[in-house]
């Protein structure tokens, strides 16, 4: 009995959220927070909003995976993006050592490069969001136009 409840509620997971204005916010949204400059914590992002806006958790868990090497490429200009905006002196930091800070313990990352992700998260904020917001806008138009017809 338990088995059957737990399939049950597994197959509403995947199931919620694929009318095509929910399936383009999923993908979308996915899309803007797998980028996000700050390594292992856009997945409990991603879910959290799915749940909350009962998008499709699936397909936006999918994406962010697929976007793992976008986001690995983006934290540098992100952080420039930010450093630039707030006017700060450039740290020559690498990816290589961004990411063996983020092994060592996300927590220590935090403490020793706050400021940079701190621009990069604002570099993102300046950029990203609003590239996601006109992407979502346009997929609406181009959903409202195909419904019409």
């Amino acid at each position: 009995m338990k088995l059957k409840s737990f399939i049950a509620k597994f197959t509403v997971l995947f199931k919620q959220g694929l009318s095509p204005k929910k399936l383009s916010q999923s993908i979308i949204v996915s899309g803007l927070i797998s980028t996000i400059p700050i390594l292992g914590v856009s997945t409990f992002i991603i879910t959290t909003i799915s749940l909350k806006s009962k998008l499709n958790l699936p397909v936006m868990i999918a994406l962010s995976y697929l976007m793992w090497p976008i986001q690995i490429l983006m934290i540098i200009p992100f952080i420039k993006v930010g450093q630039f905006i707030f006017s700060v002196p450039s740290n020559h930091h690498s990816v290589e050592e961004i990411i063996n800070s983020f092994q060592d313990g996300f927590f220590a990352t935090l403490s020793y490069l706050s400021f940079e992700l701190l621009c990069g998260l604002g570099g993102w904020m300046l950029t990203a969001v609003p590239f996601a917001f006109g992407v979502y806008l346009v997929t609406l138009l181009l959903l409202k136009e195909k419904n019409v017809s």
